[in-house]
């Protein structure tokens, strides 16, 4: 069977952007109305002298990466280096133009909605754009934190760990880096040590950009946050701007709802509402279609804030505008190069519910590397192979696939067999595995993915003709209406 989408558990974790990105998001912007500088120490660092002994391009970026980090605004000597970046830096070297640009809080690169957002090849470039770089620039934490997001997109995980310490060695109290590394971490399967690095900042009482991160990868990976106390003085400091507080808001607001005080979460979730991030109205589009919660002005903010690809493509999916939430997630996946989320909705979209087993196939073949390790998106491109009669090819991937999968994403692979041998000609192991999948979704109380593996099941007999093909059609339709499996309502009709 292909997956349905189920985010069991989607909290708002801080997104994986490269500096550029988050700048022309305004996700550097500052907290406060009346911002209370906070200027964290910069050990062992020559960049100031080292510019006024010579004044060079290598030398002003340093002294204005240097003066971003301890925020440092009005110094004459910085605001001299980053118009000296603007005059001398070549038009091709957009990141070290975007420091100073930011830096001087000139107008910078707005969003605009790309129709063709990064591949592969193109990340790999950039990755090498930024290896000169960093040669050239030895001491810019950002340039050093983009090489890490690069090298973990295409896969090479000790580098983009190694590139990540020395950008946090480099600034390990600036917000843009700290959220950067810790999302990295939890990315390359090290949560612990990201939340160590968010806890140690200090930051986490006086940051809401910080607090939020520590809430949601503590939440996401089962572990305890050490911030809930200081996040509620935070919602409630209304110096704060309200875009700084929004993914605070939806972090709170959504474990309020998770354990039933609906009313309180709402109220705390409307605060995000005001000026969302992405991310934020993401998670408050999640929140309302998992639980059921009706939210106003989200159709509004889905068309103002920008980069919305993930709470458009849940949104029509919940809608059941199948077409259009397929191209959202495209758009989605091309955004979030470590989220398996995306690939695992398009994949799903394009195969399951519009046929299109050939565009699904596609998807997972043009994922970035770090999207195509999760069991659920294998599964996904391994059903995709079945159905075009790429059975061997189908089979080698669920193997690689089950290595690493939780006990419903087994019984997903096991239902996703059971088609492998349908299509081989293997009716009565079809019927096995498919059996075993769907009593194995009951044990754990899964209704909905018992449901659409009977379906698929139903579907497969019916392909073959076999006697018992009726009573499991039937079976499949009662199973969708009893659990409410919109997805699936039309096409059981066909069966």
């Amino acid at each position: 069977m292909s997956m349905i989408y189920e985010d069991n558990n989607r909290q708002a974790v801080p997104r994986c952007l490269p500096y550029e990105t988050a700048c022309s998001l305004g996700l550097l912007r500052v907290n406060r109305k009346i911002e209370q500088l906070y200027k964290p120490d910069v050990n062992n660092s020559n960049a100031m002298q080292e510019w006024i002994e010579n004044r060079r391009l290598a030398t002003a970026v340093d002294l204005v990466a240097e003066a971003l980090i301890i925020r440092d605004f009005e110094s004459s000597e910085a605001i001299a280096a980053a118009k000296l970046i603007l005059s001398k830096a070549p038009s091709s070297s957009s990141l070290v133009r975007q420091l100073a640009n930011h830096f001087l809080q000139t107008t910078t690169s707005r969003w605009t909605d790309p129709s063709n957002l990064l591949d592969v090849n193109a990340v790999r470039k950039y990755i090498a754009r930024l290896k000169k770089s960093v040669r050239n620039y030895l001491y810019n934490p950002i340039a050093w934190s983009n090489l890490s997001l690069g090298y973990a997109t295409v896969e090479q995980n000790e580098k983009a760990k190694m590139t990540m310490s020395v950008a946090m060695n480099l600034a390990k109290n600036n917000r843009y880096i700290l959220r950067s590394a810790a999302r990295c971490f939890m990315h390359l399967g090290e949560p612990d040590r990201g939340l160590a690095m968010l806890n140690k900042s200090g930051l986490c009482a006086i940051d809401p950009w910080i607090t939020s991160a520590e809430i949601a990868i503590s939440e996401s990976s089962g572990l305890k946050s050490k911030c809930i106390g200081k996040a509620k003085d935070l919602i409630k400091d209304d110096n704060l701007t309200p875009f700084s507080r929004s993914e605070l808001a939806v972090g709170l607001g959504t474990m309020e709802i998770k354990s039933g005080a609906i009313r309180q979460g709402k109220k705390v979730m409307r605060v995000a509402l005001v000026e969302p991030t992405e991310n934020a109205l993401a998670q408050v589009e999640w929140v309302g279609s998992y639980f059921k919660v009706n939210f106003d002005d989200l159709f509004k903010l889905r068309s103002e804030v920008p980069a919305t690809y993930e709470a458009t493509a849940v949104h029509l999916y919940f809608d059941k505008k199948f077409k259009e939430s397929l191209k959202a997630s495209k758009k989605w996946g091309r955004f979030q190069a470590m989220s398996p989320h995306p690939i695992i909705l398009s994949t799903s979209i394009s195969s399951s519910l519009l046929d299109d087993d050939l565009g699904a196939i596609e998807i997972f073949d043009n994922a970035f590397p770090s999207q195509r390790n999760s069991p659920l998106a294998i599964n996904n491109y391994a059903f995709a192979l079945a159905r075009i009669g790429r059975t061997e090819e189908a089979r080698n991937k669920l193997s690689q696939g089950i290595s690493d999968a939780s006990r419903e994403e087994v019984f997903t692979i096991t239902a996703t067999n059971g088609l492998v041998c349908f299509r081989e000609g293997d009716i009565e192991g079809g019927r096995i595995l498919y059996d075993n999948a769907v009593k194995g979704f009951e044990i754990l109380q899964n209704y909905r993915s018992a449901a659409v593996a009977t379906y698929f099941w139903a579907a497969e007999e019916k392909r073959v003709k076999s006697q018992g093909a009726e009573a499991k059609i039937k079976e499949a339709k009662k199973r969708i209406e009893q659990r409410n499996v919109f997805e699936y309502e039309d096409l059981v009709k066909k069966l």
